[in-house]
């Protein structure tokens, strides 16, 4: 797993697991989509593009299926996002247009593309999630603008027991959930360790991995929680997995990895919400170690009207 990126990191990993993939789209595309794909030829494709100007893009995930009865096939393509981006649905574009720019070269007809969005953030997605909203303009003006809409997936608007419900996969179920609680507090995520221990070996570790990497555990804590959680069966194995350094391992590449994410997450509000900014603001914020103190940042990004407001705050101070 990705230290540097730990959230797309445990995505990628969770939807690469064929029947963890098929299990997600029967449960949480819409009925009327997800009713019609031939779960027979799911699979997973090379997300790489590269558009006219010879610039490499990718996006999370992209799959390739038919429709049952048919023999055409769609892609679908995730992105996967951990804080809300405002411009997500103009990078799903960029991604489409280079798909059908190599259908063009190709010679083929022009691929039907469903763009989802995956989101797992502290807050609900409250976004534009069809392109026609980015304009603020009157509905006779939308009707000749360029429009999609997304699918969009957001773990904030399914209950616990919906996610259970809706997966028979159960290492699906316990991702999902662990993605959910992952920015919570450590008290309210304990919880989500009931399930997780209940999964077989190596996707227990998987799971546990991920949480290790993102949350501020420490060595008897994570242990006992998952003796409370799991009786005498997992804690063995995880008390093994300690022992062995892996965890201390981990920990000192998890506090990296996490400062430097929240530093990416920072530049990537700074530009979403002021477009070009001063060079010297994106230094400081690159020097930067302490994770609280770039968190406290990125709030103030989003509640500034102005530039030079975030400029002369005083957490700079």
């Amino acid at each position: 797993m990705n230290i540097k990126r730990p959230h797309d990191s445990f995505f990628k990993q969770l939807m690469r697991d064929p029947e963890a993939l098929k299990d997600f789209l029967k449960g949480f595309l819409p009925e009327s989509l997800s009713e019609r794909i031939d779960y027979d030829s799911v699979r997973v494709i090379d997300t790489e593009k590269t558009d006219r100007k010879y610039r490499k893009l990718y996006l999370d995930l992209s799959v390739e299926c038919k429709i049952s009865g048919e023999e055409s096939e769609i892609y679908i393509v995730f992105e996967h996002k951990s804080y809300p981006d405002r411009f997500t649905l103009i990078q799903m574009l960029n991604y489409l247009s280079a798909v059908w720019e190599d259908n063009i070269k190709n010679k083929e007809r022009l691929r039907p593309i469903i763009p989802v969005v995956f989101y797992h953030g502290p807050r609900r997605f409250n976004l534009p999630t069809e392109f026609a909203d980015y304009f603020e303009v009157d509905e006779v003006i939308r009707d000749f603008l360029l429009n999609f809409k997304i699918v969009l997936f957001d773990t904030n608007r399914h209950t616990d027991e919906e996610i259970l419900q809706a997966c028979d996969n159960f290492y699906l179920a316990a991702s999902l959930l662990a993605m959910k609680h992952i920015f919570k507090d450590i008290e309210s995520f304990k919880p989500i360790f009931r399930h997780i221990v209940q999964l077989d070996r190596d996707h227990f570790l998987m799971v546990l991995q991920y949480v290790i990497m993102t949350k501020d555990f420490q060595e008897e804590e994570l242990e006992e929680i998952i003796k409370k959680a799991g009786g005498d069966t997992m804690p063995s194995l995880a008390q093994k997995w300690i022992d062995q350094g892996m965890q201390k391992g981990m920990q000192k590449g998890m506090q990296k990895g996490m400062v430097r994410e929240a530093r990416e997450m920072v530049l990537d509000a700074l530009e979403t919400r002021f477009g070009n900014y001063p060079e010297n603001l994106r230094e400081r914020i690159v020097q930067m170690e302490d994770r609280d103190k770039l968190k406290e940042i990125l709030r103030l990004i989003l509640k500034v009207q102005r530039i030079e407001e975030l400029e002369k705050a005083e957490i700079w101070n």
